[in-house]
């Protein structure tokens, strides 16, 4: 079973796991695979790990993407299937809180290929530069490379999956200590960074989301939606998801016997029920 880290850990001695993907386009769905990975594993603000390879796809790489990292079908032809590196990818996504920009796009396509390969992606933490920045700070662009060239950081190699990882890690530390002068910072505070409740009340929240993803328990939910209607529901949670600066739960509803998305700062009252069948 993965770690399930406090909610009041320090953000100092997390240790971080910071990944980018390259893709042969934008959708999952519509049969789009990752065509480069790239991880770099931090611990107490050291490097202690990296990864980096191009993938054989298994499909062609859009004149679209190509146009964005360069990466063109001849130059994937020898690269490694993805189910080659999962044995490597493996170890550093284990006991780790991941970091990516837009990170919802990475993970989604992670978990496709480890789908895809009929393995499965372990619950994972995340944290999302894309939410920070846009919570905490008012850029003309929260594009990575926008962000970048706003705070001076050199990136001369841009939309490759390595550059943009080392690139989204100076943008962390960045961030951090800019936030550390308002006071001690939490993994709650930057899982959620534009929530406005009280911390205790937002690492207990966090707390028990963690533990249910990592148990895949189910949830007594008691919920305010955006007209202020309150529902009580039970729901399976999924994954852990964020928007301009909010985060999401998605997860199963037993009562729309769908999947739906939560908005964690509309959510009033958690409760953890018992494990779910596998």
């Amino acid at each position: 079973m993965p770690q399930v880290f406090s909610p009041t850990m320090s953000v100092e001695v997390l240790p971080l796991t910071f990944i980018d993907v390259e893709t042969t386009g934008l959708d999952v769905d519509k049969g789009d695979r990752i065509c480069e990975v790239a991880l770099l594993r931090v611990q107490d603000t050291r490097e202690v790990a990296r990864f980096s390879s191009l993938v054989q796809p298994q499909r062609a790489v859009s004149a679209r993407a190509t146009a964005v990292h360069g990466l063109t079908d001849d130059m994937l032809l020898t690269a490694p299937c993805f189910p080659s590196l999962i044995a490597t990818l493996r170890p550093l996504l284990h006991d780790t809180v991941l970091v990516a920009h837009n990170a919802q796009f990475d993970i989604r396509f992670l978990r496709h290929e480890f789908a895809l390969a009929q393995q499965e992606l372990p619950p994972l933490a995340s944290i999302d530069t894309l939410a920070l920045a846009q919570a905490w700070y008012r850029f003309s662009h929260n594009s990575l490379e926008a962000i970048a060239a706003e705070l001076g950081l050199n990136n001369d190699v841009r939309h490759r999956a390595l550059a943009d990882v080392l690139t989204t890690w100076q943008i962390w530390q960045r961030f951090i200590a800019d936030k550390h002068v308002e006071g001690p910072l939490t993994l709650a505070h930057v899982m959620h960074p534009n929530d406005r409740r009280s911390a205790a009340e937002l690492e207990a929240l966090t707390d028990i989301l963690q533990a249910a993803l990592a148990t895949r328990s189910l949830l007594n939910l008691r919920y305010k939606a955006s007209n202020a209607e309150e529902t009580h529901r039970v729901i399976q949670p999924l994954e852990l998801q964020y928007e301009r600066g909010y985060s999401y739960l998605r997860a199963y509803c037993q009562l729309r016997r769908d999947e739906r998305h939560f908005r964690l700062d509309r959510i009033m009252e958690l409760e953890l029920l018992g494990q779910n069948s596998p």
